[in-house]
């Protein structure tokens, strides 16, 4: 059933020539075209904002108004607010400056275009796109480091991080293979094996650190209830 006070308002752009298309808004849009074609009876409408190209508007500044918009409605993400940055610097103002997304989005600044064109299109999260900005300057490096972790597909961020400092140390190895032989001799390394025993033992050693810090932080109510500890080693092993 359509609820036209749930469907808030959609952005459309108009090109010189009249053609349309929607800059935000395409869920709703599919929804409203699935709710009509099975229901023709249903009175079926989207409300906006029409920005048009005859008017001096460009795609690129559609793009960014609608980037705005969901943003400042909650929806938006770190892609959106990257757009933001990469089309319109002089609106960043507008941006909530310590909000995690904007945070997330100032490293994927740092990616090259081919590689977040690749976190655009969902090759890998925009998270871990935003890892690779950060840690790999080389743009040329990237893209096969995009290509990597889509192939590796990395169960958390911690992981992610692993396999990407694993590719800026192999840097050259990796342009080399990537050369000669492709992408399927790079996915079949270890990466995502170091990555995994790197954040098992990572677990490991944390739970053994809160566990040793308890018991010295605890070693006076627990030797008064009759227990003997070896504070000294447990302080050790804490260390």
């Amino acid at each position: 059933k359509w609820m036209p006070e749930k469907s808030g308002q959609v952005t459309v752009y108009e090109y010189a020539d009249g053609s349309k298309f929607i800059a935000d808004g395409h869920q709703r849009l599919g929804l409203a075209k699935r709710i009509k074609a099975l229901d023709p009876s249903q009175d079926v409408r989207l409300y906006g904002q029409l920005l048009r190209e005859v008017d001096g508007v460009t795609p690129a500044m559609a793009r960014v108004s609608a980037a705005l918009k969901n943003i400042s409605e909650g929806t938006g993400t770190a892609i959106d607010a990257t757009k933001v940055m990469r089309e319109a610097p002089e609106r960043v103002g507008e941006l909530p400056p310590q909000s995690d997304l904007v945070t997330q989005s100032r490293d994927l600044m740092l990616l090259g275009d081919d590689a977040f064109g690749a976190i655009i299109n969902g090759v890998i999260p925009a998270n871990y796109g935003a890892l690779v900005g950060k840690i790999i300057e080389d743009e040329a490096l990237q893209k096969p480091a995009i290509g990597i972790l889509a192939k590796a597909d990395p169960s958390n961020v911690f992981q992610a991080e692993a396999i990407i400092r694993q590719i800026k140390v192999a840097d050259f190895e990796i342009r080399e293979q990537e050369s000669l032989f492709g992408d399927e001799l790079i996915a079949d390394s270890f990466y995502l094996e170091r990555a995994k025993v790197l954040d098992k033992a990572v677990k490991l050693l944390r739970q053994d650190k809160n566990a040793f810090a308890s018991l010295n932080r605890n070693a006076e109510r627990l030797e008064q209830e009759g227990n003997q500890l070896a504070r000294e080693a447990n302080q050790r092993r804490a260390d």
